[in-house]
């Protein structure tokens, strides 16, 4: 299914569309580097947290979530994307192709009843609008309602950088075959107990070593120097 995709643009421009996952590590480490790449691309990031009230939460995540303007944050239960109709469900949705890529787009919107969200993303923008980012914390709280084959999401990033707009996710879990579709994916690694050290984040998924791109496999940082060196906030 993945072949059939149209060909991912690299760009060393963070301006270039594209789409980011962070798996690893603390929720607190995944949301400063969400935070960090979203506001290196777009200072009015919009963030959707998806909870789970079985789970505690983590201070350290809220706390980042929290310095966001909160016309920018929404809170989604996992169970917001129950199919409420006889339309299906957003993973239904989201791999048919015979629905505009602003269909594709408002689907979210509308079965995670968001309608502020699909304004503020979509309306009066194109391909060459300034690029707006989305962050979606704890994705796989939503694994249900997408498609988690290889292939299965890539319509759904095609869309959103149609708009202009770079998706960003963290990982609460191991990465479903769907995360190949994303363009970059990094893993955080924590130090080995009673080993000392730093947690470390290394690129596993990028643009091909020798062609235009952000990062490549085998990139890896320090976390801390990592956020400085792309002007953590």
């Amino acid at each position: 299914m993945a072949s059939t995709q149209k060909p991912r643009i690299y760009s060393d421009d963070w301006a270039t569309p594209t789409s980011i996952g962070f798996w690893g590590g603390s929720a607190t480490d995944r949301a400063l580097l969400a935070s960090a790449f979203g506001r290196r691309i777009d200072p009015e990031t919009f963030w959707l947290q998806v909870e789970d009230p079985s789970e505690p939460r983590d201070p350290g995540e809220y706390a980042v979530v929290g310095k966001f303007p909160s016309d920018h944050v929404f809170y989604l239960r996992p169970a917001d994307l129950q199919p409420s109709n006889s339309e299906g469900n957003m993973a239904s949705w989201l791999v048919r192709d015979d629905v505009t890529a602003e269909a594709r787009l408002r689907t979210l919107a509308d079965f995670a009843r968001l309608p502020l969200l699909a304004q503020q993303i979509l309306e009066g923008r194109s391909a060459y609008s300034p690029t707006k980012v989305l962050v979606i914390a704890n994705s796989n709280r939503i694994q249900p309602y997408y498609p988690t084959e290889e292939g299965g999401i890539r319509p759904f990033l095609d869309a959103l950088n149609s708009f202009a707009a770079t998706m960003i996710f963290t990982l609460t879990d191991t990465p479903a075959p769907n995360s190949r579709d994303v363009d970059y994916l990094f893993r955080i690694i924590d130090p080995h107990p009673g080993e000392g050290g730093t947690t470390r984040v290394t690129c596993v998924q990028g643009a091909p070593r020798g062609a235009p791109g952000l990062f490549s496999p085998g990139f890896s940082r320090d976390l801390p120097q990592l956020l400085e060196s792309i002007g953590h906030i």
